[in-house]
């Protein structure tokens, strides 16, 4: 409680000696004196001490003064400094207009998590306060320019000059020779880095980081304007929603190959979102879709437009359903009514399942295989081989066709073990009377091979790529 008030204490102590010492002094009888000489100004001994006060209220007051610029300058560079690497910070990084900048380079410390599993908090910030120490000295020494703390292990800088190749992989390499040493433990650390000089910087450059973070290759990259960066799942949600808005779900299709007529037997299925003449993969939008609840939105308008597509035609086709769509009423609903009302395209229809390891209740599937195979639908499994660990499960389920992984068949020249692996599920399939067919096929010897395996339909860039419908005759 008394250190709260130690200036006011010491204003008083203050006080009472300089009062004591002024009545000490002789200088207190010619004080006295003038306060009798000029009584009519009703000056008295007590003058003495207002004397006093005045001396110490006024050294006070400058105390005060100088603690509080302390203070300010303090809070002044607290709000423009990361507090535990004295980096200048995120706010004064986006106070520089990009613009006046020809790149903004955004890089971040490899897995630093780790660290801080190995480490623990409190020591990973040790060491991550002198990585950040050292990438400022090396980043100055090579373009004198700041670096700033994004937060985490995410930093930035800028950069005028054109040699920023040059100069990002001098930067990473003198930063990757460092020993970091925290305690009794060594460290080298690695450099995610990415640059762009595409408006609005910061955003592009964000985005290119997160694609190298998950690439297992490039460490230095640059924003590419013609490739559509799908890892800002935020960016991502902007363009499945518009494109739910503007009809931009549309599906495409693949001929699906009969080894034994050699002819188009059926087409797959596929959606993709096009945008700006371009066709984004569900590789791009699936997860995110799923993420944000629109999955369901997105297969029903898949459904939706090959019923309609096939409508007027003769050929078989397949819908792809994962078991997020089984177990979703609304969607099972929506499934049964399109069977119901289009009973001779329901015939014609062939309803793949997929993400098969992700099957949480087989007896699930079960039911509604029985259901649909009561229009006369059909079923095929995908991912056989990698998918799918109980086969008894499989006939329970009693599919029409099963679709053998695709990994399986890419890698099934010259390997003696995916072969027979091959004979196996094609002896089970002809036993059960279950059709086969292989996946990701982009070669003659590989579909020689196939044939000579007795799988039989299949698919791939060999046969057929997928196509709009108005590219492919229905």
């Amino acid at each position: 409680m008394l250190k709260n008030h130690k200036d006011e204490l010491i204003l008083l102590s203050t006080i009472l000696i300089i009062s004591i010492v002024l009545i000490s002094l002789d200088s207190f009888e010619y004080l006295y004196n003038l306060s009798r000489k000029y009584e009519h100004f009703q000056l008295d001994e007590f003058f003495v001490i207002f004397i006093a006060i005045s001396i110490c209220t006024t050294f006070y007051a400058l105390k005060k003064y100088f603690d509080l610029k302390k203070v300010k300058n303090r809070l002044n560079f607290c709000n423009q400094r990361d507090t535990l690497t004295e980096l200048k910070n995120r706010e004064e990084f986006f106070k520089v207009c990009e613009t006046q900048k020809k790149y903004l380079i955004l890089l971040n410390i490899i897995d630093f998590t780790n660290f801080n599993k190995h480490l623990g908090f409190k020591k990973a910030d040790e060491l991550l306060k002198k990585a950040a120490l050292c990438l400022r000295d090396i980043v100055y020494e090579e373009i004198k320019e700041p670096t700033y703390r994004i937060y985490g292990d995410e930093f930035a800088f800028y950069y005028d000059k054109d040699n920023i190749k040059e100069v990002l992989e001098s930067l990473k390499s003198k930063f990757e020779e460092r020993l970091f040493e925290v305690d009794s433990y060594k460290f080298y650390m690695h450099l995610n880095i990415a640059y762009s000089n595409t408006k609005p910087k910061y955003l592009t450059a964000a985005e290119a980081l997160l694609a190298i973070r998950k690439s297992i290759e490039k460490s230095i990259s640059s924003y590419n304007p013609q490739k559509i960066y799908c890892t800002n799942s935020l960016d991502m949600l902007n363009i499945i929603r518009e494109a739910l808005d503007k009809n931009q779900i549309i599906p495409v299709y693949q001929g699906i190959y009969d080894n034994n007529s050699q002819e188009i037997y059926k087409y797959e299925t596929l959606a993709r979102i096009k945008k700006d003449d371009k066709l984004i993969s569900p590789f791009e939008f699936i997860n995110v879709s799923k993420k944000f609840k629109l999955y369901h939105k997105i297969t029903h308008r898949i459904i939706e437009c090959a019923f309609n597509d096939f409508k007027n035609s003769s050929c078989e086709f397949s819908i792809n359903l994962s078991y997020i769509d089984i177990i979703n009423q609304n969607t099972c609903n929506f499934i049964f009514s399109m069977l119901k009302q289009n009973p001779q395209i329901a015939k014609r229809l062939t309803i793949e399942f997929l993400e098969t390891e992700n099957i949480a209740d087989y007896n699930i599937l079960i039911e509604f295989t029985k259901k649909i195979k009561e229009y006369g639908t059909k079923v095929a499994l995908d991912d056989f081989g990698a998918g799918y660990s109980n086969w008894n499960n499989i006939l329970k389920l009693n599919p029409d066709f099963i679709k053998i992984d695709g990994s399986i068949i890419q890698n099934l020249l010259g390997n003696a073990e995916n072969i027979n692996l091959i004979k196996l599920i094609v002896e089970f399939s002809k036993m059960n009377q279950i059709k086969t067919i292989a996946e990701f096929v982009d070669s003659k010897e590989l579909a020689n091979l196939i044939k000579e395996l007795k799988i039989d339909f299949s698919q791939g860039f060999l046969f057929a790529k997928p196509n709009e419908k108005a590219q492919i005759c229905l």
